[in-house]
């Protein structure tokens, strides 16, 4: 199909273009809202055992009476920690006097920062501390599940299908958690979640990217990462106003009965229509795009168009690992998703171990997505995508490392500083995030450039089902080295990362390979650099495959 015919009549980035992106992209801000707001619905509030025998206990101190019977019921906590009532235990006395210590099964919560927390109505505490780790776990394993699955119903049945499907079942499912019954149900719901959010936001993503011209993609690929920020940020707001974890979540979830809207307003992937012999509906979308851009498209414009078949892709995802060159810049790639998905979800859980206000805290690492989506933007095509990727990689693992210092011997008066030191590894992580994408797109050969894209989402995924357990690892080795191991784990996975990078060959105006031959050679022939002496434009064709489907 010679798409580029196309772009040649209506433009790389017209009007009709634009609409898709920008429009397409308000998906992303839905997942901005229910990705992360385990943050605030899982958020464990300061506890401790309920007095046994007082039916009206409650955390608040009501009066000298109960103070007394807390102190002789309740163990003190250690002074490493900052909660003073020991929080899973309690004291007894037996009729001969001996005193000894029970675990406790049932709790009272502070509701100075929380109303209600899903996490304390379900007593997520103590020995069932592990649960709040294990429902994030199966969020990001619906991801996973999703990546495949709603892929391949993507590229059988259709973009437009895919996203509006999802959108129902994505909706239904993140409103049913606000009435959830008890755990069970709540971790199916919320893999339901993570399974059709990847057919809703995917989709609109691949559209996008389909819509517009080569040398446009890259931005198009980073508007979701703005509208992403914004999510995050609105969350952060109803996180603050909206105590409640039901009506956070019921807030949160509504908006996405409006996607059913998509059925009459986004049109279907005019690529995917060809590749499915549509050329009928293929050709009424590009006119429509024509007409919206003020374009008369020539006489026997289709004809040109619909001229060649597609070759069928012959690669496979085993190829890359037949040849020791191909092996380990795969092995540091598939490293990197991994790593950069672990770091960039579990510090923005970790966000409220950090000291100082909660809300705040999460408030400034949604908002670093900003500043680190934009230099990727405005440094992509400048220093290169090796520098780029290396240099997120190690000042944002600096970054978290620095936070020890302060977390462990600064306390409190620091917390300005473990702050800073945070944020510089959410923009780290965040840069990063967005580079990893572009750069290993460019990296693997076009025959398996599908296969090593789905696989690399793969181990982002991984590294999102492990990163609860890392960001929770505070709940299970107290103290104040208990609050920095978290940040020790993602600053040193970081740097490690960013240094195994440096093997990769940068692919900055360099013609990108296209069979596993050129892929073996690549980056050892200086002469395939494109000089500006030679005037010639250099597109990135690492899109134009990989987008066909959504197994990213």
């Amino acid at each position: 199909m010679y798409f580029d015919l196309v772009y040649d009549e209506l433009g790389e980035f017209g009007l009709f273009s634009k609409y898709i992106v920008y429009v397409g992209s308000i998906t992303s801000i839905y997942a901005g809202f229910l990705f992360v707001n385990t943050f605030f619905i899982l958020g464990i509030p300061d506890h401790r055992c309920a007095l046994p025998g007082w039916d009206n206990d409650t955390y608040e101190i009501q009066n000298d009476l109960h103070l007394a019977a807390i102190n002789r019921t309740i163990p003190l906590a250690p002074p490493t920690e900052s909660f003073k009532y020991d929080q899973c235990s309690y004291r007894t006395v037996s009729e001969n006097g001996l005193i000894s210590e029970k675990k406790c099964d049932s709790w009272v919560y502070d509701k100075s920062i929380f109303s209600s927390s899903l996490a304390a109505d379900l007593n997520m505490v103590c020995d069932r501390a592990i649960l709040k780790s294990n429902a994030q776990m199966v969020f990001f394993g619906g991801l996973l599940a999703g990546s495949f699955l709603t892929g391949l119903f993507s590229d059988r049945f259709g973009r437009k299908p895919t996203m509006c499907l999802s959108s129902i079942f994505y909706f239904l499912a993140a409103m049913g958690i606000a009435w959830t019954p008890s755990y069970v149900v709540y971790v199916f719901l919320t893999f339901c979640v993570g399974f059709f959010a990847v057919g809703n936001f995917m989709p609109s993503f691949v559209m996008g990217m389909e819509f517009v011209g080569p040398s446009k993609r890259r931005f198009a690929g980073l508007v979701g990462g703005y509208y992403w920020m914004v999510g995050n940020l609105i969350l952060a707001g109803l996180g603050y106003g909206i105590r409640d974890w039901s009506t956070l979540q019921i807030v949160c979830a509504a908006p996405g009965i409006f996607f059913q809207l998509f059925w009459i307003i986004f049109p279907e992937s005019p690529r995917w229509l060809y590749t499915q012999g549509r050329l009928e509906e293929c050709k009424a979308i590009i006119r429509k795009a024509a007409k919206w851009d003020k374009v008369s498209l020539p006489d026997k414009f289709f004809n040109k168009v619909f001229q060649e078949v597609p070759e069928p892709n012959q690669g496979k995802l085993w190829h890359l690992f037949t040849n020791r060159t191909l092996c380990i810049r795969t092995l540091i790639i598939f490293f990197n998703w991994f790593v950069v998905c672990l770091a960039y979800y579990g510090l923005a859980l970790n966000s409220g171990d950090l000291g100082g206000n909660m809300y705040l805290n999460f408030f400034l690492q949604a908002f670093m997505d900003f500043p680190a989506t934009t230099i990727t933007l405005v440094l992509l095509d400048r220093t290169g995508r090796k520098p780029l990727l290396v240099g997120s990689m190690i000042i944002g693992g600096l970054g978290c490392l620095g936070t020890v210092f302060t977390i462990m011997y600064g306390g409190e008066e620091y917390s300005i500083a473990t702050k800073v030191l945070a944020m510089l590894g959410k923009i780290g992580a965040s840069a990063a995030f967005s580079m990893v994408y572009v750069y290993s797109a460019e990296l693997f050969p076009t025959v398996v450039r599908n296969a090593g894209m789905g696989s690399s989402s793969c181990m982002a995924r991984v590294g999102g089902m492990i990163a609860p357990y890392i960001a929770d690892l505070d709940r299970l080795v107290g103290g104040s080295f208990g609050k920095a191991l978290p940040q020790v784990v993602f600053g040193t996975l970081s740097i490690i990362a960013g240094l195994l990078a440096l093997y990769l060959p940068e692919t900055l105006k360099r013609s990108l390979p296209e069979t596993i031959e050129q892929g073996i050679k690549f980056g050892s022939d200086e002469e395939e650099k494109v000089k500006e002496s030679d005037k010639e434009i250099h597109i990135n064709k690492a899109f134009d495959d990989s987008l066909s489907s959504t197994h990213l």
